[in-house]
Formats: C-alpha cells, sequence, structure tokens
C-alpha cells in the first residue's frame, strides 16, 4: 500500500513526462490527481504550490494567459513560498511577458531584470530565455542598443554552455524583429546566420544520434554481458546446490551405512557369543542323558529364547526382525540354531510341537 505522500510523487512526475511531450491535457489531468492526494498529505502548502506552479507553466505555453496570471499572482501573494529559485524565475519571467503583451513596459522590464538575478544562480544556461523575451520588449520601445546588448550577452551564454538551440532562438526572434520593421539588411544578414547555425544544429543532432546510437549498442552489449553473467551465476548456483545435496546425499547414506554397520557388528557378537555358549553346552552335555523340556530351554541364549517366544505367536522372520531391530538374515541364523538346539527340522514340526 502506497502513501499519499508517494501517490502525489508518482502522478507529479507523470505530470512531468506528458508536459516533456507537449500533451498537455495528460498534464493538467495528471497534476489534477496530484492535487488530490496532496490534499491528503501533511505537507498539502509545499505540494499545492508545486502543483499550482506546473499549471501555471502549462496554460502560459497554451496561451491561456488569464488562468495562467491567475495562478501566478496567487502564488505571488505568497511570496512564491515553497518554490525554488529557478521555478520562480521563470514564473516571474512569464509575468514580465504579460506585462508587455499589455504594453506595460517599464513594469515588463523590471521583472525580467527580477527573473535574471534568480536564474543567474540558480539555471545560468537558462538566462537566453528571458534575455529574448527583453530584445522583443527592447524592439518595442525601438532601444536597438539594448537590443543588440541582450542579443550578445544571449549569444555568450549560449556559447558558455555549449546549447545552440539557444542561439537558433536568439536569431529567429532577431528576424522577426527586422521583418516587422521591414530592414532588409537586418533580415539579410540574419538569414545567413540563421542558416549556419541551423546547419550547425543539424550536425549536432546528427551526432547527437550517432552518439545515442553508439549508447544504445553499449547498452545492449553491456545487458547480453549482463545476461552471461547472470546466467553464468545461475550456473554455478545450480552447480553449488546439486554439489550441496550430493554431499548431503553421500553424509546420510554414510550415516546409515555406519549404523548397518555397527547393528552387523552387534549382531555378529551376538552370534559369535551364542554359538560359544553352544559349544560349551554341547562339551559339557551327557551324552546318554535324556534332555527334559526344560533343559532344552535353558540351552538356548536370551536372544533365541526371544526369537522363539514371537516364533510361538506366529510372526514370519520379517515381522520378527522388526520387532528385535535386527536383519531378516540374523533371524534366520537364530532359528536354525534353535532348531539344532531343540532337534527340530523345520517350523511347521516346531508349531506341531508348540501345539502339543
Amino acid at each position: 500500500m502506497y502513501s499519499a505522500d508517494e501517490k502525489y510523487q508518482a502522478a507529479l512526475w507523470l505530470s512531468y513526462t506528458y508536459k516533456r511531450v507537449s500533451d498537455y491535457q495528460s498534464t493538467l489531468r495528471f497534476l489534477t490527481t496530484a492535487r488530490r492526494f496532496a490534499d491528503q498529505t501533511t505537507n498539502r502548502d509545499k505540494y499545492l504550490a508545486t502543483i499550482e506552479s506546473q499549471e501555471a507553466f502549462v496554460y502560459f505555453d497554451i496561451h491561456e494567459y488569464a488562468k495562467a496570471d491567475s495562478l501566478m499572482k496567487r502564488l505571488e501573494a505568497t511570496y512564491f513560498r515553497h518554490i525554488d529559485q529557478e521555478n520562480k524565475a521563470k514564473l516571474v519571467m512569464q509575468q514580465g511577458y504579460l506585462l508587455f503583451l499589455n504594453k506595460q513596459y517599464t513594469e515588463a522590464e523590471a521583472a525580467y531584470d527580477r527573473a535574471l538575478g534568480w536564474l543567474r544562480t540558480s539555471s545560468p544556461c537558462d538566462l537566453p530565455m528571458i534575455l529574448v523575451k527583453k530584445m522583443q520588449l527592447y524592439a518595442a520601445i525601438n532601444r536597438m542598443d539594448k537590443l543588440r546588448a541582450a542579443l550578445r550577452q544571449s549569444s555568450a551564454q549560449a556559447d558558455s554552455c555549449g546549447i545552440i538551440k539557444y542561439h537558433l532562438y536568439a536569431y529567429e526572434e532577431l528576424l522577426n524583429i527586422y521583418r516587422q520593421r521591414n530592414d532588409v539588411t537586418g533580415i539579410t544578414n540574419t538569414t545567413q546566420t540563421l542558416d549556419s547555425l541551423r546547419n550547425l544544429y543539424a550536425q549536432e543532432e546528427k551526432l547527437s544520434a550517432l552518439h545515442n546510437q553508439k549508447e544504445t549498442i553499449l547498452l545492449r552489449d553491456k545487458d547480453d554481458q549482463l545476461n552471461t553473467e547472470r546466467s553464468n551465476r545461475q550456473l554455478v548456483t545450480a552447480l553449488a546446490i546439486g554439489l550441496l545435496l550430493a554431499s548431503i546425499g553421500l553424509l546420510f547414506w554414510l550415516v546409515t551405512y555406519r549404523r548397518k554397520q555397527a547393528r552387523i557388528e552387534t549382531e555378529l557378537t551376538q552370534m559369535k557369543a551364542e554359538l560359544e555358549h553352544y559349544i560349551i553346552a554341547s562339551k559339557t552335555a551327557q551324552p546318554e542323558a535324556v534332555m527334559t523340556e526344560q533343559s532344552y530351554l535353558n540351552a538356548l541364549s536370551e536372544r533365541q529364547r526371544e526369537v522363539l517366544n514371537y516364533m510361538a505367536e506366529g510372526l514370519s522372520n520379517r515381522e520378527i526382525a522388526d520387532k528385535l531391530f535386527i536383519s531378516e538374515n540374523t533371524v534366520k541364523y537364530h532359528i536354525k540354531n534353535i532348531y539344532q538346539l531343540l532337534d527340530i527340522k523345520d517350523r511347521k514340526e516346531f508349531l506341531v510341537n508348540i501345539k502339543k
């Protein structure tokens, strides 16, 4: 679940994305969504200031100047609280342009100068935006000396930041001014300059496209490398898991094997003891004496008596082995010895005697 602040940020960034591609309808829609989420946060005033500044930019771009002016005046009344210097400069620049359209030239120039002061410290590469607006203003009041000074400042800043499009912006505006003034010489010279700038801009665009293509190839190669590394890591991980499982299986087998060996050794020890007991009993027994039933039973070892009891209950060799936790072969060995001691041929005879 996302918080209202996170939803606000997401909607705001979506508005920025659509504004970059000049989809102003979608931009305003996401700003409205951002406003709804902003109302649910503790940062409401800060968020609303950002939203209203962005709405003012959109309305200015689509020439709905009345709506833009209303929003900017509302923000100005708060002394542009919560607005950073760059956006504050651009808002005031827009206010200056609206004053220019109303032929309030002195007020417009003052607004432009305020905006220039803020933009110099926050985003100096964007200074040509305001300087070109000042060129329009100076042309309107027939101050060509100031116009040329603003053009020189704009060109110097564009050169400093390496932004050809700002050169184009300034000289396209200059060409419009000369056309309005029917200045043939100015039109001719500016057109030649614009042609050169457009060629440079086209070359820059081609270089940019080549760089983008190169970066795309490098990124694709990097993706391939990362995919290969990922595959190798997965293979190594699979091998490690396989080895671990094999090691666990081997360890389990060893433990089981050792337990089995220990059980067999125990059974062998018991069988050896029983064999020794049987030999001693055979040596000490009187050949001529007739053994009683009790003397036969006394000749059996403890384990043999246990087997005998389970045989009497009718258990199979496997069931006896499970009861005594010994192997079935060991049970068979005990039964063979019991038969010899009790002089019984097979289990059938044993069961007959038991019934008697």
